[in-house]
């Protein structure tokens, strides 16, 4: 069997989708580290300079065209995957026992992940997009050499509309819940999980993926819009 015929195999595309997952996993602690910039007291010096260095670094750009397709293949083929397991078993259970091998979460998973690519699309479209390829107003700072977009001010006044500001916390719901089957899932794909090390995976999964990240992105537009 060849490496496209084993990646064909419903465990080739577990491993895909393991793989791709725990990729995304570390960028979403980047990012936020990124995003947090919003929230200090410079005028958007800070986030300006930031979104100016990962927009304008020929290494940060080829990333950044690569985790885009790293999202499309991770939604792609989780998305095969659910309608093989569905096709696999077209006719529900009459009983759903409580003891049942999959949990709530891992039977929400392709919900949670519809919600969080439409919320990708309207999140691109909203500040990468206009970034790249739209009318930013540019800004200049004390000490500054050149002008830097004024990305800082678009965020700003985005957040300041109520619907979107509850599609953030939506999606941030969403990706909590993602996380939380998903990252402990990666480990059991990759078969990691040990009895040893299943009390740290679980706490992470839990505790820094599926709360404290989810809970950071979503105070930043929380904080600007009651600012």
């Amino acid at each position: 069997m060849n490496w496209s015929q084993f990646f064909n195999t419903s465990i080739g595309k577990k491993l895909l989708v393991g793989a791709t997952g725990l990729f995304l996993c570390s960028f979403i602690i980047v990012h936020l580290a990124g995003n947090f910039q919003l929230l200090k007291n410079d005028e958007g010096a800070a986030f300006n300079a930031y979104a100016a260095f990962m927009g304008h670094n020929s290494l940060i750009q080829f990333i950044a065209w690569g985790l885009k397709i790293i999202i499309i293949v991770h939604a792609v083929i989780a998305l095969q995957l659910t309608f093989r397991n569905r096709a696999a078993r077209p006719v529900k259970y009459a009983i759903n026992p409580g003891n049942q091998t999959s949990s709530w979460f891992s039977r929400q998973m392709a919900i949670m992940g519809s919600i969080l690519l439409i919320f990708l699309i309207i999140h691109l479209a909203d500040f990468w997009w206009k970034f790249h390829y739209g009318d930013v107003p540019t800004r200049t700072y004390e000490g500054g050499i050149e002008p830097l977009k004024d990305l800082y001010t678009i965020v700003n006044s985005a957040f300041k509309v109520e619907w979107l500001v509850a599609l953030y916390v939506i999606g941030m719901i969403g990706l909590s819940f993602h996380l939380v089957h998903g990252f402990k899932s990666a480990f059991q794909t990759f078969g990691l999980n040990h009895v040893k090390y299943n009390g740290l995976i679980n706490f992470v999964g839990v505790w820094l993926f599926g709360i404290a990240i989810p809970v950071g992105y979503a105070i930043i537009p929380l904080v600007i819009y009651f600012k």
